[in-house]
């Protein structure tokens, strides 16, 4: 399974913690192995160092390319749908802990705007998370209209990567970011668009459609 490079800074320290719980495990003193706290601590720490590896997971996901949809840009499931001032419509995708966190581009464009937001930590399924929580605004110029993608922390997440620069061209399907740990994420397009997804609908990063022109 290959892993995002994002992982380092994570996996670092708990291998280090884990080879100084477990190194004296093996020393030449006589003990009983399931009596020393040492083999339950490094256990914990092997635990999360695999489901480390497993969060940070980055598959090859086989786009296929298509003018005539959105693809949905995070992992996980539909918490909500509403209009926007403007008739714009938005879908707002809450991903847990074990969701796939590497955001995608939902079409083919430009990267045009990209605004980071200072605010809370509060649950991202809360409704009122998009408005409070702190965020990353990535709006997309595509040939038919604008895209705006948002990342948003929550109570676990305390941090944003996008990986793109203002004027930066973007392929459909293609990774611009990544949230650690559980959050939300916002896709905001056109009202010529036909929503093609519903509130509780689970959605897969750049293979689910969420609206066509």
């Amino acid at each position: 399974m290959r892993v995002s490079k994002e992982v380092i800074p994570v996996i670092l320290p708990l291998g280090a913690f884990f080879a100084i719980l477990a190194v004296p495990l093996f020393l030449p003193v006589k003990k009983c192995l399931l009596s020393s706290w040492n083999f339950y601590a490094a256990a914990l720490v092997f635990i999360a160092a695999v489901w480390s590896l497993w969060f940070f997971r980055d598959p090859d996901i086989k786009v296929k390319a298509s003018d005539a949809h959105i693809l949905s840009p995070a992992s996980g499931r539909v918490m909500a749908v509403e209009e926007m001032p403007g008739g714009r419509k938005v879908v707002r995708i809450f991903m847990n802990i074990f969701s796939y966190h590497i955001q995608r581009a939902p079409y083919g464009g430009k990267v045009k705007k990209i605004t980071y937001t200072h605010g809370s930590f509060i649950n991202a399924a809360k409704s009122d998370a998009h408005i409070k929580n702190e965020r990353n605004e990535v709006v997309f110029d595509t040939p038919r209209g604008a895209i705006a993608v948002t990342q948003i922390v929550g109570s676990i997440a305390r941090r944003i990567l996008c990986w793109k620069k203002e004027g930066d061209a973007v392929e459909q399907g293609e990774k611009f970011g990544m949230i650690k740990f559980g959050s939300q994420v916002d896709c905001e397009f056109p009202s010529s668009c036909e929503l093609l997804v519903q509130e509780g609908d689970k959605l897969d990063c750049a293979r689910s459609v969420i609206a066509k022109w």
